[in-house]
């Protein structure tokens, strides 16, 4: 009866649909025999293991088989293009794993018994080591999908100088240039400021730009800067009984944002970051004759919100 092989990944670990596609063409390439998770219960014993260890672009396997003549733990190196599909890499791990296996079990196929009261081997609990084959393979390179998503935040900031500070929020949009590098991001946000019904201060913030991460690809965590050209409409209205008088104007500035997104459940994850505005001319906001405050030469505020990848 075909006997399961154990197939542990480490360092990362894989997202579940990276898994099932791994496991999937590892029973492919090793039938009759199936592959199978380590948290998978199987009444079976186990025709050996397979362990997986990734690093960026490069993943090693280390294959060991239960009954083996030579009872050799083996290994093969694969070496992944850069723009290569994750999904795609782990599906060309299972096919290596499954190959490997396939071409230790066929030379094991049962043979007609020598004895007629053949003696049971004795189990084996760990295969002992006697030789490293390291055969290096190239997956043919193939066009990764990139990425899309959405970020909804609250805000929490500065306002006018002195003055109270202004609350609001942001949605955001960004697709990868290149996977897991550039990337262009757009966004517009609404603050209002938290002061009395006398004087209403209103931000409308345009932007537009390009933003790249900041630390190795992790597979639930990340840490991306932006930096946009963006136009932000400022509006005071004086409220004076029933009487209102109301002056805005548009002005020029940069955004400079840096973001942190935990993966809580694909596709959904936690984003938290801080963002400034740059203002090179500040604007004055003046009530009734007196000065009120002065928009910030450098704006900065903090933001809450999750992230939603679209694909």
């Amino acid at each position: 009866m075909p006997a399961p092989i154990v197939v542990e990944v480490y360092a990362p670990q894989p997202r579940p649909q990276e898994l099932a596609v791994l496991i999937a063409a590892c029973s492919r390439a090793a039938a009759p025999n199936e592959c199978i998770t380590s948290d998978v219960k199987s009444t079976e014993t186990s025709l050996g293991v397979a362990i997986v260890r990734r690093d960026r672009d490069r993943a090693r396997i280390e294959l060991g088989l239960r009954g083996a003549p030579n009872a050799e733990w083996s290994t093969r190196d694969l070496v992944f293009q850069p723009g290569d599909d994750e999904l795609e890499r782990y599906r060309a791990i299972g096919f290596a794993i499954g190959t490997l296996a396939a071409r230790q079990v066929e030379p094991l196929s049962p043979a007609p018994a020598a004895k007629p009261e053949p003696e049971p081997p004795p189990p084996v609990e760990k295969p002992a080591v006697v030789g490293i084959a390291r055969p290096e393979a190239k997956v043919a390179p193939r066009r990764g999908g990139r990425s899309t998503w959405l970020d909804v935040s609250g805000r929490f900031g500065l306002g006018l100088v002195p003055g109270p500070p202004r609350a609001g929020g942001a949605l955001r949009a960004a697709s990868e240039l290149l996977r897991h590098g550039l990337f262009a991001a757009v966004e517009g946000g609404y603050a209002e400021r938290l002061s009395g019904p006398a004087l209403r201060v209103r931000w409308v913030t345009l932007g537009a730009g390009l933003g790249h991460p900041l630390t190795p690809e992790l597979p639930s965590l990340g840490v991306d800067a932006r930096l946009l050209v963006a136009v932000e409409h400022l509006s005071a209205t004086a409220i004076e009984g029933e009487r209102s008088a109301t002056d805005s104007r548009w002005k020029p500035g940069v955004l400079v944002e840096v973001d942190g997104h935990w993966e809580l459940a694909s596709p959904v994850a936690l984003l938290v970051g801080v963002s400034t505005f740059i203002d090179p001319a500040p604007t004055a906001v003046r009530s009734g004759g007196a000065a009120v405050g002065e928009s910030p030469v450098v704006g900065l505020s903090g933001f809450v919100g999750v992230r939603v990848t679209l694909r």
